[in-house]
């Protein structure tokens, strides 16, 4: 699929050294740049093999759409290496690395941990 430039595309190098440098960095960027579909997949080589990245949304739709889009990017399947976890809707598997979640089901797994 062919991507789009983003705003948020230029800084990502930044974003990295500074996540790397930092245990906690905050983005600012309006509505559209690409914090939800471009962040989070380019975060996914700092945190290594073997380790997930959550996003947590507020909605389910926000979630389901997230992880479509990304996963449409990468050239992936929802529940491959992207997927999504709502109430009563878990796509995901051993090999997801990227989960789009509602903040709902991020906080029942905090407490259950």
């Amino acid at each position: 699929m062919d991507r789009p430039a983003l705003p948020v595309d230029a800084v990502l190098p930044e974003l990295a050294d500074a996540l790397r440098a930092r245990d906690a960095v905050v983005l600012v960027a309006p509505t559209g740049a690409g914090k939800t579909t471009r962040v989070p997949p380019a975060l996914l080589d700092l945190v290594g093999p073997g380790r997930r990245v959550l996003v947590a949304e507020p909605r389910r739709l926000a979630a389901r759409a997230a992880a479509r889009r990304v996963a449409l990017e990468r050239g992936v399947a929802v529940g491959g290496e992207v997927g999504h976890a709502v109430r009563f809707d878990d796509r995901t598997g051993r090999d997801t690395r990227l989960v789009y979640l509602t903040l709902g089901v991020l906080l029942r797994r905090l407490q259950d941990d």
